[in-house]
């Protein structure tokens, strides 16, 4: 899905442009500093010099601000040679991850190695919207979409319910990223990954840049209500796997019938595990984490406790956005959050 994005033009002011060299508080940045660079973009006190042909290239946006007339030529500071600035409102640090996708420093290669972090992911996301640069958010949504996905068997495949270098509190980033774009089919994992979270979820996550990124006020209310939902749904999930009857071919019914009773009066003294985990979370997993059959159970039981444990996990994935709430239109983006992106497009 593409994301959806409004033509914004973005604004120069050519007074502070030549002022800028009378700032002592303004560096170059390390790592986007070309001396034979044809713009400067100045965002909070770091300079980066670089070629607008390439952001032009792939954002219509700076295609339009640097086709205006550009402040009087001019050195950024002594010794330096002369170049266009144009102030940005975006922070360094989300602007060199842009830069590192279009204008790659070290190991340019097109398979690259890393994972991403989330902070590159956000950046890129917000940033390329802003921009209109579509390809940069598309490619940067699809692999939000291989974690956060639509799709019960890739999500049961996947080792963790996060991209490798994301930690829970993230999700409450991808949950606006959702928002921001209209990619709601991230929107379902995204919540339930929030709704692991602490009391701490009120007070949102802190970028590499030092803003703070909170949810809005009706998703922190989503997330309020589906927790409490979600602990329900998980330990009657729980009860439907390990409650007898025991399988039709069971080849110890009064044992098998006795050991299935045995765990499920166990149910309880798992309860803050079973409730952190949730109801996605296989039970047989949580019971036995390293797969090992109970010599109590017989092999067809046993085979039949783990045909039980998929299909109730997926029932409950079929029924995941109306448990969370997001329903009646909540899986869009509310007029508030489309206001608060323009807002952000409109100060640049």
């Amino acid at each position: 899905m593409s994301a959806r994005i409004t033509r914004k033009r973005a604004r120069t002011d050519a007074s502070e442009a030549r002022s800028v060299a009378n700032d002592p508080s303004r560096q170059h940045d390390e790592e986007f500093w070309y001396d034979d660079g044809t713009i400067i973009l100045i965002a909070g006190n770091v300079e980066f010099r670089i070629y607008k042909g390439i952001l032009a290239e792939h954002s219509p946006v700076f295609s339009d601000m640097f086709s205006l007339p550009q402040p009087p030529q001019g050195a950024v500071a002594p010794g330096d040679p002369p170049c266009p600035v144009v102030h940005v409102s975006d922070s360094p640090e989300d602007l060199r991850h842009v830069l590192r996708v279009y204008m790659p420093k070290s190991d340019p290669s097109p398979f690259s190695p890393d994972e991403p972090t989330f902070d590159a992911i956000s950046a890129t996301i917000r940033l390329g919207h802003k921009y209109q640069m579509s390809r940069l958010v598309d490619h940067s949504l699809d692999y939000l979409k291989h974690y956060y996905t639509d799709d019960f068997d890739t999500w049961t495949a996947n080792d963790a319910p996060a991209p490798p270098e994301f930690v829970a509190r993230h999700a409450i980033g991808v949950v606006n990223l959702a928002r921001l774009t209209g990619e709601t089919s991230i929107l379902p994992t995204a919540f339930l990954s929030c709704c692991t979270l602490g009391a701490d979820i009120v007070d949102g996550l802190v970028r590499e840049d030092g803003t703070r990124e909170l949810l809005s006020m009706a998703d922190l209310g989503l997330c309020f209500v589906a927790k409490a939902q979600l602990v329900q749904e998980a330990f009657e999930g729980a009860l439907t796997v390990l409650a007898p009857p025991v399988a039709e071919r069971c080849l110890a019914p009064s044992q098998c019938k006795k050991r299935l009773a045995h765990y499920t009066k166990g149910i309880a003294a798992l309860s803050a595990l079973i409730a952190r985990k949730g109801p996605l979370c296989s039970i047989m997993k949580t019971l036995w984490p390293h797969g090992e059959r109970d010599n109590l159970i017989c092999s067809i039981c046993w085979t039949m406790l783990k045909e039980r444990d998929v299909t109730q996990r997926r029932v409950l994935w079929k029924a995941l956005t109306d448990v969370l709430g997001l329903t009646d239109g909540t899986c869009e983006a509310t007029d508030e959050d489309d206001e608060s992106s323009d807002d952000e497009s409109s100060d640049n």
